[in-house]
């Protein structure tokens, strides 16, 4: 003999019944869903690491740009300071050959001081 149902039993089952056949589609739409967010998110990362890289060259750029002026300035400054040099250089090497010739002069030293301002090597005014 069979047992009679309850109605609580009966609408259960039936419940059961109409949850699978929904569930079926909604986990297909669930999975189509879960494969978009995971495509959104690998082109997001993409597009944001391409942002990235672009704002992080963008930046490297800048600041080799400030450093080669500087970098220029100096170069042009210390080019500045070359032609002096040179001749200073010069007047250095003319000097110690003024230098040695008075040296082998006899005389007192006001009078080898003479002879150095003679040769355009010695500034009185600071002596």
């Amino acid at each position: 003999m069979r047992r009679k149902r309850s109605s609580r039993s009966i609408f259960r089952d039936l419940y059961d019944v109409i949850e699978r056949r929904e569930a079926g589609p909604r986990l297909i739409q669930l999975e189509s869903l879960t494969r978009r967010s995971r495509t959104l998110t690998l082109l997001f990362q993409g597009t944001l690491q391409t942002r990235l890289l672009a704002t992080a060259r963008d930046d490297v750029n800048a600041k080799l740009e400030s450093i080669t002026g500087r970098l220029q300035l100096h170069v042009s400054e210390w080019e500045g300071f070359e032609a002096p040099r040179e001749e200073l250089v010069i007047w250095l090497a003319d000097m110690d050959v003024h230098l040695s010739e008075v040296d082998q002069l006899t005389g007192n030293t006001c009078e080898k001081l003479k002879q150095l301002q003679v040769w355009g090597c010695l500034d009185m005014t600071y002596i």
